[in-house]
């Protein structure tokens, strides 16, 4: 449906490119110290390695979450022209996406939500990671989860605010509809967007995918 309309698709390569590459750097940056990092908070070389381990974990959660929220951000106007045209292609008959600036500011207050909501559960995953043998796994299975949950909530959004349903907590609540299909979708979304290369391709897929998830969901009755 994205590549239908091929300068679009091109166009919403550009903003993940632009902020990708300013993540991967920072994140190379993180891998490159986190032996350094490490050795600094203690001198036990077997914690050191889980500690590091648990550093790169928790890193790479908040850096893929704050890679989509600020990708979002700063081409907040192009991907809710994606989501729309995806809308009506399915039919969607309702009202136009936000004016631009309207549409940049909700992504910016968005991103310091997820900031919020992320640096919290990225300190307890880093925790959860230095426990010995199961923590490492149990991490990344959290992460992933939460990842994915959360990466659900952003690529919804366009097609929620058309439809009204613009607060975190609304959004929340729109995913509980179908938990299931909401990590269906958004844990792999996550895990591709965690392949520098591959989440600049995923990125205009992501949200196409996500306006359609959002309809889907809005047909289901909400849970207490």
């Amino acid at each position: 449906m994205v590549l239908r309309d091929g300068k679009r698709f091109v166009l919403g390569l550009v903003p993940p490119l632009l902020v990708g590459t300013v993540f991967i750097v920072l994140f190379g940056v993180l891998v490159w110290q986190s032996q350094g990092i490490a050795a600094s908070l203690t001198s036990t070389p077997g914690f050191q390695a889980l500690l590091a381990v648990a550093l790169v974990l928790a890193s790479g959660l908040l850096m893929v979450l704050l890679f989509s929220a600020t990708t979002l951000a700063v081409g907040a106007p192009l991907y809710d022209l994606i989501s729309e045209d995806v809308d009506r292609a399915e039919g969607w008959l309702g009202g136009e996406s936000q004016p631009p600036a309207e549409a940049v500011a909700d992504a910016v207050r968005r991103l310091v939500t997820v900031i919020a909501v992320s640096v919290p559960v990225g300190l307890g995953l880093l925790l959860v990671g230095l426990v010995p043998v199961v923590g490492s796994v149990a991490a990344a299975v959290g992460s992933a989860l939460f990842g994915g949950w959360m990466i659900a909530m952003e690529m919804v959004g366009a097609a929620a605010d058309r439809r009204g349903i613009r607060t975190f907590r609304a959004r929340h609540r729109l995913l509980m509809r179908n938990r299931w299909l909401a990590w269906g979708f958004g844990v792999p979304t996550f895990l591709a967007l965690s392949v520098p290369l591959l989440a600049i391709l995923v990125f205009p897929i992501a949200t196409a995918g996500g306006t359609l998830l959002a309809r889907r969901l809005l047909d289901l009755p909400e849970r207490d």
